[in-house]
């Protein structure tokens, strides 16, 4: 294994157009090829990939990220990739990313569909099912990381915690759609920002610690 520095993203933007483009595209054909389980795995293994590997991206944009990603419309793995795209490459980023998040997916749902009949047998064997749930507890241990790592950056105070909890009882026990508790989270965050100045004006010490 090489013990060379990983190239910093300043370096990378003076790099040709056309190996730029490669890189950001064969990324997300390694991650979209090896990694199961729907959008935050593939957020958590672009993280992995961006942020702790190269150093393009930092904690805080993936945050902002997934914050961006959930409230447009799309899906969760196809925004994200817009977004690294965009921050790291540019406007050719985004179509390097972003083909490359969806051509491992289509080229073997493609192969499924046409021979999902013949290999129906083996997909049902004990052993495939087998591997299907370890899989899923993979997933799932590398979502909880990833919403550990987002919660050192995203939840620093009471109100932040307050919101958490609420988000997560409301989807947990209420089964409230996540497009109206991030609409709530939205409504909340803009109403805080608005006591806090309003109390900045009376109160300066206060409107600090409301903020």
């Amino acid at each position: 294994m090489s013990d060379r520095p990983p190239q910093s993203l300043e370096a990378f933007r003076q790099e040709s157009l056309l190996k730029r483009n490669w890189i950001l595209f064969w990324s997300y054909i390694k991650i979209t090829s090896l990694v199961l389980g729907g959008g935050y795995a593939i957020i958590a293994a672009a993280q992995e990939e961006f942020v702790r590997r190269r150093g393009w991206l930092t904690d805080d944009d993936v945050v902002e990220m997934i914050t961006i990603t959930q409230t447009v419309p799309g899906i969760l793995a196809c925004n994200s990739a817009i977004y690294v795209g965009w921050r790291i490459g540019g406007y050719s980023g985004v179509l390097s990313a972003l083909a490359g998040s969806v051509l491992p997916s289509l080229v073997i749902i493609m192969l499924i569909a046409a021979g999902v009949d013949s290999i129906r047998h083996v997909i049902e064997t004990p052993y495939v099912q087998g591997a299907f749930i370890g899989v899923i507890a993979c997933i799932v241990g590398m979502v909880v990381v990833t919403a550990l790592k987002m919660r050192k950056k995203a939840v620093r105070n009471v109100f932040g915690w307050c919101v958490a909890i609420g988000c997560f009882v409301g989807l947990s026990v209420f089964r409230i759609s996540p497009a109206w508790l991030i609409v709530a989270a939205i409504a909340a965050g803009l109403i805080k920002v608005g006591v806090g100045s309003a109390l900045k004006k009376i109160h300066p010490e206060k409107g600090e610690a409301a903020q």
